[in-house]
């Protein structure tokens, strides 16, 4: 192979691990677990699905585009708290932007069917698990990525 092949050659094979890499397709529904469960190391990388209840963080950056938001097996519950990121905006698997001083009222996440719920709206939320950094100040054990966000009526049909 001459220069000008290896570099076409890298350059497919890093396009290659990087679209792999990427989300392809809107996201799915995961196993269902219980809170008791989904921090488990079993369950790191895998998508899993957890009914509860979506609250605002206590803060966030008005520049963010996604919210880590905390999903609780009841409202205002301070126990095995997870984490679920959220994107802001009004589409499904969304959360509207709240005012600059906000509560657990002005919560609207669109579920994936398009409909609006709030804060207290049981709602099951599927994602990939992860571990927080070690040196992430935040108060869940374990948080929910690439987040499809369903009613927890609907869901369980």
């Amino acid at each position: 192979m001459d220069g000008s092949q290896r570099i076409a050659w890298a350059a497919t094979a890093l396009l290659t691990v990087h679209i792999a890499g990427c989300d392809s397709g809107p996201p799915t529904a995961g196993t269902k677990v219980t809170f008791a469960t989904v921090c488990d190391k079993a369950n790191e990388d895998r998508r899993v699905a957890l009914d509860g209840y979506l609250d605002f963080p206590s803060q966030f950056k008005g520049k963010d585009v996604t919210i880590m938001m905390r999903l609780r097996a009841a409202p205002f519950a301070t126990e095995n708290v997870i984490g679920a990121s959220v994107k802001l905006g009004t589409g499904p698997n969304h959360v509207e932007k709240p005012p600059r001083s906000f509560t657990s009222k002005d919560l609207k996440v669109t579920t994936n069917d398009g409909k609006t719920v709030g804060y207290a709206d049981r709602v099951r939320v599927s994602g990939r698990m992860y571990y927080p950094l070690p040196t992430a100040n935040v108060e869940f054990k374990c948080g929910l990525d690439k987040t499809l966000i369903e009613s927890a009526r609907a869901a369980s049909k």
